[in-house]
């Protein structure tokens, strides 16, 4: 079952909450070993927090049955409501931590994003020989498929863009990744998670405030370079957000 992470808005700060304990769904925490580049959820009801796991959160900007309270009812995409990204831009408007002079820089980057520059549309899942077999005759090949990431190490984040073969049709996809230090959550009491394990069903919260508004900036930008059609999606909901957002 996915749970939502919960957007609001308190003493003009966003507030997001990140559910901790759900490793299946579109929001879970993630841990990277020193010795390796990939990254494995771990269970975090037996597994005490590490300064450098994350959550991953599969971020969405428009859903067709989004959970109450969580969607922007007056920013629509075809027959979608707008939701989590969507929601964090028209909060971050209303509140004044994104100003006009982000507004703009977010639409001259869309402006000046072409079909070119798209990476569903010009990037490519290569398959490579390993030479070498396994019993039965099978011979290993190994997949390489493009991952791009933009770290933002001061603030405690990184967004991916990671490339895979479409289940249903044919071509690539294109998925959006925004991932946050745990370190950098903290618990319902203020508290750092940092040592202890998730308690039941637990939150992590993170405020958005001036100091790190990139991080919205930041997974826009990822939308408008990975697919064309995300690219057009998001300069689209962008207008919209503008329109209906501002005080």
């Amino acid at each position: 079952m996915n749970v939502h992470a919960g957007i609001s808005v308190e003493d003009r700060k966003l507030i997001v909450k990140l559910p901790l304990t759900t490793p299946t769904g579109k929001i879970r925490v993630k841990r990277r070993e020193v010795s390796s580049n990939y990254a494995l959820p771990i269970a975090t009801r037996k597994e005490p927090f590490r300064e450098n796991d994350y959550v991953e959160w599969q971020i969405s900007y428009a859903t067709d049955n989004p959970p109450n309270g969580s969607g922007v009812e007056d920013v629509r995409l075809n027959s979608q409501v707008g939701f989590e990204l969507t929601k964090l831009l028209c909060e971050g408007i209303k509140c004044g931590i994104l100003l006009n002079d982000d507004i703009q820089e977010i639409k001259s980057f869309i402006n000046e994003v072409k079909q070119d520059d798209t990476l569903e549309e010009n990037e490519k899942i290569l398959r490579e020989d390993s030479r070498s077999e396994v019993k039965g005759g099978f011979k290993k090949f190994v997949e390489k498929a493009p991952l791009f990431i933009k770290n933002n190490i001061e603030k405690g984040y990184f967004v991916e863009i990671i490339l895979m073969h479409k289940q249903r049709a044919v071509g690539l996809q294109a998925m959006v990744y925004l991932c946050i230090y745990i370190v950098k959550l903290k618990d319902e009491n203020g508290e750092s998670l940092i040592g202890r394990a998730a308690r039941a069903n637990e939150f992590g919260i993170l405020e958005i405030t001036s100091e790190n508004k990139e991080i919205i900036v930041d997974v826009v930008k990822a939308f408008a370079v990975a697919s064309w059609q995300h690219r057009n999606d998001i300069e689209s909901i962008l207008n919209k957000v503008v329109s209906k957002c501002r005080k």
